[in-house]
């Protein structure tokens, strides 16, 4: 079995889309979401930049362990000479130590990780090997104990866990099972699975019944940790067991130059996971099951239609529906009413002109503000609380900071609402020059009664004047038993008063029509505004997270 198990054929290939899916997800939840895990994922989108453009073609492995599993000593069995001291009993390596096969191109990738100690794979009189050759790239690290009484040692040792490429962890049998090495750093390390490497060394001081019992319980903890299916080798550096083994593996990393973009894959993964689980996004990874419900990117229409009846109740929709029917009234009034007393009518004030709603006064929109009562306190409220009904039916499945992040964008922008809406209400067409034909054709008609009524009443004047004068009369025609002037006088009369009348009861009827179109025309200038200025904004998030949790959810599976 090979160190570099694939877990998919692409992992090295994808691994620029894969950062720039995570660099993405980070720029999204920034401000949204935990402190600390957006930044260790900046952190590592830092690191892969800088590793991409340092030795591309070394591979950095490191021996990691506690005190007292053979670390040093493996060390120098792997390099063929003594190089790292070595001690029985208390930990000796306080700083990491490189060994470099190959061409000395690793300086600078040496002084990115900050490891000063270094020492050339073949330098003094140990010959260069064929094992030597094979593997030119590689460079070995030899790190200060992860349980190191010494805090600056531990320090060291998970500072390098987290940035080389190959994780070669050395077990001892006697602490092969240790919390510190289980708990703190392999149950930690599921993701990285294929670039990891278990080693029990010192396996010459068990007989053959021991090693087999010790071999099975360690491969049962590290499946326990997640790690199932990572080599497991037995080897002894003091005997040199199982040493050819374990440098065919290492070497064959090193050969492979895939190891660092593996790692660096390896993290992507894990910081995915991590980041997903401060988003409050259900995961199994071991398992390979993950809730794969979509995450929703619309509101609901119930709650955006209660929000938008709300709006429209505080912005004075019915105010100006009711201004609009009593201003239609009116303005039919005054020119289907009957002439001698319609002039009253235009002694009140236009409903619209007192709300500012005349086309006069709303030349410029972009200027104009309408008069219109301002909201009740009960009206605001109502508003506030649909608002607030649109954030929590919408963004349940958002982290609580991230709906908290939410519902204040959305009270800051009630006022931007608020301010809209009276624009959008100043305005909307409350159609005031279109005249019905039929005002027209009723207006003429009053006049001609009117005209009848003058005629008459002047030929019964002139009538009356004759037979005061006792002149002779000419004779007066009749429509039947009543003479034309009387006809004419009586009869324009009435007929102006029957056609006020009947006009009046069609302006209300005209009044209800217009009314009920230019309601329909606010409210949907009205829900405009809402969906522009609330629904917009909150769907703007849901689409936001939908695109973390997607390109996380990628990246993590």
């Amino acid at each position: 079995m090979r160190l570099l198990r694939r877990r998919r054929a692409d992992d090295a290939a994808t691994l620029p889309e894969d950062l720039r899916r995570l660099e993405a997800a980070t720029e999204i939840a920034a401000g949204h979401l935990d402190a600390p895990a957006l930044e260790r994922a900046r952190t590592l989108l830092k690191r892969a930049g800088e590793r991409e453009n340092l030795a591309a073609g070394r591979t950095v492995a490191a021996l990691l362990g506690a005190t007292g599993s053979g670390k040093s000593s493996l060390f120098n069995a792997l390099l063929g000479r003594e190089v790292a001291p070595v001690a029985a009993r208390r930990p000796t390596t306080t700083r990491p130590l490189a060994a470099v096969w190959g061409a000395d191109d690793a300086g600078r990738l040496l002084d990115w990780l900050d490891v000063p100690d270094r020492t050339r794979a073949g330098d003094g009189t140990d010959a260069v090997t064929t094992e030597d050759r094979a593997a030119d790239g590689l460079i070995l690290l030899d790190l200060p104990d992860i349980d190191s009484t010494a805090m600056e040692h531990r320090d060291v040792a998970s500072r390098m866990a987290s940035a080389v490429d190959v994780l070669v962890w050395v077990l001892d049998p006697q602490k092969y099972a240790d919390a510190v090495v289980h708990r703190d750093y392999l149950a930690h390390l599921t993701a990285h699975a294929e670039v990891s490497l278990v080693v029990l060394n010192q396996v010459d001081t068990l007989d053959a019944d021991e090693r087999a019992g010790v071999l099975a319980d360690l491969e049962r903890v590290l499946e326990r940790d997640g790690l199932s299916g990572v080599p497991v080798l037995p080897v002894s550096a003091r005997t040199g067991e199982g040493l050819d083994d374990l440098w065919r593996r290492v070497a064959d990393v090193a050969a492979s130059t895939r190891a660092a973009r593996l790692r660096l894959a390896a993290d992507v993964r894990a910081t995915a996971t991590e980041l997903l689980r401060a988003a409050e996004v259900a995961t199994d990874i071991n398992q390979g099951r993950r809730r794969r419900d979509e995450s929703p990117t619309t509101v609901g229409e119930q709650p955006a239609a209660r929000l938008s009846r709300a709006a429209a109740e505080a912005a004075g929709v019915d105010a100006v529906r009711a201004a609009v029917r009593r201003s239609y009234t009116r303005s039919a009034r005054a020119r289907v009413g009957w002439p001698p007393v319609r002039w009253l009518i235009r002694l009140r004030p236009d409903p619209l002109r007192r709300l500012g709603l005349t086309r006069a006064e709303r030349a410029d929109v972009a200027l104009v503000r309408t008069s219109l009562p301002a909201a009740t306190p009960v009206q605001q409220a109502a508003v506030r609380s649909a608002a607030h009904a649109v954030v929590a039916s919408s963004t349940a499945h958002l982290p609580g900071p991230w709906r908290d992040d939410v519902l204040q964008q959305v009270e800051g922008r009630i006022p931007v609402l608020v301010d809209a809406l009276d624009r959008r209400i100043a305005g909307t067409d409350l159609e005031q020059a279109r005249r019905p034909a039929w005002w027209t054709v009723a207006g003429i008609l009053q006049w001609l009664f009117v005209l009848a009524a003058v005629a008459g009443g002047v030929w019964l004047a002139g009538l009356a004047a004759l037979g005061y004068l006792q002149l002779p009369a000419p004779e007066t025609p009749a429509a039947g038993p009543f003479p034309w002037p009387t006809v004419l006088l009586v009869g324009g009369v009435l007929a102006g008063l029957l056609l006020a009348l009947l006009g009046a009861l069609a302006a209300r009827a005209g009044a209800r029509r217009r009314a009920r179109r230019v309601e329909r025309r606010l409210r949907a200038e009205v829900d405009a505004a809402v969906r522009e200025q609330v629904v917009a904004a909150v769907e703007h998030e849901l689409e936001e997270f939908a695109t973390f949790r997607r390109n996380l959810t990628a990246l993590a599976g």
